[in-house]
């Protein structure tokens, strides 16, 4: 065979292989896209699973008022301060709330870094999540965390009936609104599925960086 006929046939070689690679370049089946899909949540069942939580969180906050037993604000300075737990081991009325679901050692270590530590500064963290979780609303968790005044010992009575006079208009007023501020907690609960997926299974927002063995 001639030297003509050799590379006539090497190329006609070159363009089978190419068409027979261009025709599976077209044919060869597309990688699936997958999607994400994220399972939609029953507004129904997330406030009736929080209208249970609101009804035991304030449950608990009726029993820590009637007990009367309210940190007593020493802070250096005076006024009207937030006071997470006293020197006697006296917690606030949010330190309490926390303590009936995550115990009182996670709930005392909440307030180890800042003994006034207010919920309405709460941006982020496991207390954020408690608050989403626990059926009430920011502004009613607010309410409960009342400051407590500075005061001679003597008078401690009088600061005790101080406080407790107000807790039964925060009583009131939770009350008054109960079906309104649920769902207001419904709403906000909404807004953090993961959160909201986890109340509906039957898992409650725990201590995590609060608990014991946390590093």
């Amino acid at each position: 065979m001639t030297r003509l006929k050799l590379a006539f046939v090497a190329l006609s070689l070159s363009f089978g292989a190419c068409a027979v690679s261009g025709a599976h370049a077209k044919t060869a089946p597309e990688k699936p896209v997958i999607v994400e899909t994220q399972t939609k949540i029953d507004r129904a069942a997330l406030r009736k699973k929080l209208a249970e939580r609101r009804a035991e969180t304030f449950k608990n906050f009726l029993a820590y008022r009637d007990a009367m037993i309210y940190p007593v604000n020493e802070l250096p300075g005076g006024g009207f301060r937030h006071v997470w737990i006293d020197s006697n081991g006296n917690l606030c009325a949010a330190a309490t709330l926390i303590s009936k679901d995550w115990g009182r050692d996670a709930a005392t270590r909440v307030g180890k870094a800042n003994v006034e530590i207010k919920l309405a500064d709460v941006k982020s963290g496991p207390v954020l999540e408690w608050m989403l979780t626990s059926g009430m609303t920011r502004s009613e968790l607010v309410a409960i965390q009342l400051p407590g005044d500075t005061f001679e010992m003597d008078n401690r009575s009088v600061e005790i009936n101080r406080m407790y006079s107000i807790y039964l208009d925060v009583e009131r007023q939770v009350r008054s609104l109960d079906s309104q501020n649920l769902d207001l907690a419904v709403d906000e609960l909404m807004k953090h599925p993961a959160l909201a997926r986890d109340l509906l299974s039957g898992k409650t927002a725990g201590p995590g960086k609060f608990a014991k063995n946390a590093g």
